[in-house]
């Protein structure tokens, strides 16, 4: 039985593909993901799982015991660029040690169980995120395949290149096998970390809503055009800028952000007559979006016409909230009791593999600590002790949904 720790694994794991400025970098089909994965592969093989590596390059260990569908345990190996120590890996790495927990008590589960690796989670290389859970549950990738890196290889040659086959990628479609799903992921934000808590539960992963917004309003001279006379553009944007952050502020399962705003025609001496400006727009719960989008229209339309501007709205994506399973919530939250720690319910607001599986699969999440909610950086950091909590809840999930 191996006699490795968490901490170790996770020194390990930082290793490869490791930067000088302390940072990691694993991207889809490369010899760097190729290798950690065959690292956790020979680890969980050493555990008496059974590893495979699927049509689109998912990674998953069975653990040949039982009866029946499994419960899975997975997360992603594969990093942003520089990114951190924590981020996918640690979901990883805390389903390997929460296998090693159960084997050393003796465990002999009812229902097998699979530790699992999705293939390029966070798509820098291809623009293709969710990639492998996405074949997973049997989406269409055929945009995907067609994607293409800085170097214009397109993701169907480079899984040629490791000897996957692009026209079987079909039969990753999978997820029918699967009778529950757990993934333990750092938070990834601050909430845990400010609150001195350790283990949180999601109850939902926020939806994502992108829009395009724009303003269009009279363009003219800086310096001959009377204040009140004006149909500025910009002003009606940072309006709707300050108006989104109250009404986000007044619900706190809703963030809602402008993260690029570009004023035309540029010059500091014109009147903007147009603006353009995006919406990053996350309702927790799936009821909430119609109301949210509702108000957006309407405050955008009302200010654009108190200040005389004209205003359109774009829709360039939109991923419903998916809630978690009440029976895994509340297996996770028993394990975490177990273990004398009383757990926050709280949502993701960011997206996770979890999310494609949880509308065909009950799934739940596990949230540790970021230190001050650092994260896709290499400062991001969860404190060892919280991560070897996070694995003994992980194992406590596992022992209950298997039993």
């Amino acid at each position: 039985m191996s006699e490795r720790t968490l901490a170790s694994d996770l020194e390990d794991a930082a290793r490869i593909g490791g930067l000088p400025d302390g940072g990691v970098s694993r991207f889809a089909f490369t010899p760097e993901l190729a290798e950690v994965t065959a690292w956790v592969s020979d680890e969980l093989e050493g555990l008496g799982l059974e590893p495979e590596t699927d049509a689109a390059g998912n990674f998953f260990a069975r653990w040949p015991a039982g009866e029946g569908k499994p419960v899975m345990a997975a997360s992603h190996l594969d990093t942003v660029p520089h990114g951190g120590h924590f981020d996918g890996v640690l979901g990883v790495l805390t389903a390997v040690d929460a296998v090693r927990q159960l084997r050393r008590d003796g465990f002999e589960p009812l229902r097998p169980i699979v530790v699992g690796a999705f293939m390029d989670e966070e798509g820098p290389r291809f623009g293709n995120g969710l990639f492998g859970s996405r074949a997973f549950v049997g989406d269409d990738m055929s945009v995907a395949l067609a994607n293409r890196d800085a170097e214009g290889v397109s993701a169907a040659d480079a899984m040629r290149a490791v000897g996957l086959d692009p026209d079987r990628i079909d039969e990753a479609n999978r997820v029918a096998d699967v009778g529950a799903y757990v993934e333990l992921h750092i938070e990834q934000g601050p909430v845990l970390d400010q609150r001195g808590l350790r283990i949180g539960v999601v109850d939902t992963i926020t939806g994502i809503y992108g829009y395009r917004a724009e303003l269009r309003g009279e363009t003219n001279h800086a310096g001959t055009t009377p204040m009140e006379l004006r149909h500025d553009a910009l002003v009606g944007a940072a309006r709707a800028v300050l108006e989104l952050r109250e009404r986000a502020r007044a619900d706190d399962r809703l963030r809602a952000t402008v993260g690029r705003l570009e004023a035309l025609p540029g010059a500091k001496n014109i009147v903007p007559g147009a603006c353009e400006f995006t919406v990053d727009l996350r309702p927790a719960d799936p009821d909430q979006f119609e109301a949210a989008d509702a108000w957006l229209r309407a405050t955008l339309d009302r200010i654009a016409a108190e200040e005389g501007l004209s205003a359109s709205l774009h829709v360039d994506y939109a991923v419903p909230a998916v809630p978690m399973d009440p029976a895994v919530v509340a297996a996770i939250e028993e394990a975490a009791r177990e273990q004398g720690v009383e757990p926050l319910r709280m949502f993701s607001g960011a997206g996770h593999d979890a999310m494609l599986v949880a509308p065909y699969v009950p799934a739940g999440m596990i949230f540790v600590p970021s230190r001050r909610g650092i994260s896709h950086s290499p400062e991001e950091w969860t404190d060892t002790a919280d991560c070897e909590l996070g694995a003994r809840v992980l194992a406590g999930t596992l022992r209950r949904l298997a039993s």
